[in-house]
């Protein structure tokens, strides 16, 4: 198939300076790593990578979704995350003898910058402050999961689908906030290590609250009483302060 080329402009190199990895970067820096590579554009569905494969690059997502993913004994799909804007994805393959720890599947149409793994192990090498970024942003990664995982088995499901909701609100404690789910809620629910049934079931639940649910939009009618619930499974009229 052959995909979209175009050079990357101001917008990309903004986006790539959001990634992790590339946080603490210089300019040049960052355009060494990109070296000659352009974004392609890739449609939904399209299968970047199998778990098990030699990985030959790693991906900058500059527009659209990709699920991460792998399959459990029985053959069910195990989401692993499902990533946006400004995150790398199987940048760790670097390290893993060349090896693909999951696979990866487009869930919209999305533009991708892909970076050769050689060409990046070659700046990683005359780049100690590169390696040590890397280094950052694993250790940061680590800890993030440790403690989502932590989390997420102190929660019934229906929690973990407000802690979903809320965080895609804006920072704010309380008051009433509109949003829009960032894709479709089968997705959703896998992210969250949940049946579609269950997930059904949690939405009707949050509907208690006065929580409204069209489609793929959401309002959030009282921001604390939202939190309140998220942290202990409680629906209250009025959150309990302090």
């Amino acid at each position: 198939m052959n995909h979209h080329q175009h050079a990357l402009d101001e917008q990309d190199l903004a986006i790539l300076r959001q990634v992790p990895l590339f946080h603490d970067l210089s300019d040049p820096e960052l355009q060494d790593i990109v070296g000659g590579a352009l974004p392609r554009e890739y449609p939904r569905g399209k299968v970047l990578f199998q778990h098990g494969e030699r990985a030959s690059a790693f991906y900058i997502i500059l527009d659209g979704l990709v699920k991460v993913m792998r399959h459990a004994p029985d053959g069910s799909e195990v989401i692993l995350g499902v990533f946006g804007r400004g995150n790398a994805i199987a940048e760790a393959s670097v390290f893993l003898e060349g090896i693909y720890p999951a696979t990866a599947e487009l869930a919209a149409d999305s533009r991708l910058l892909r970076i050769p793994i050689p060409h990046f192990r070659e700046v990683l090498l005359r780049n100690a402050h590169l390696a040590l970024s890397m280094l950052k942003a694993a250790y940061h990664r680590i800890s993030y999961l440790v403690s989502e995982l932590e989390h997420l088995k102190s929660q019934t499901g229906c929690q973990r689908v407000a802690d979903f909701i809320l965080g895609l609100c804006p920072d704010r404690d309380e008051g009433k906030v509109e949003i829009r789910l960032p894709y479709e809620k089968g997705l959703i629910a896998a992210r969250l290590g949940m049946k579609p049934e269950s997930f059904s079931r949690a939405l009707k639940r949050l509907r208690q609250m006065g929580i409204e649910i069209h489609r793929d939009h959401v309002i959030v009618p009282d921001m604390a009483l939202l939190r309140h619930f998220a942290e202990t499974g409680e629906i209250c009229k009025k959150p309990v302060l302090g």
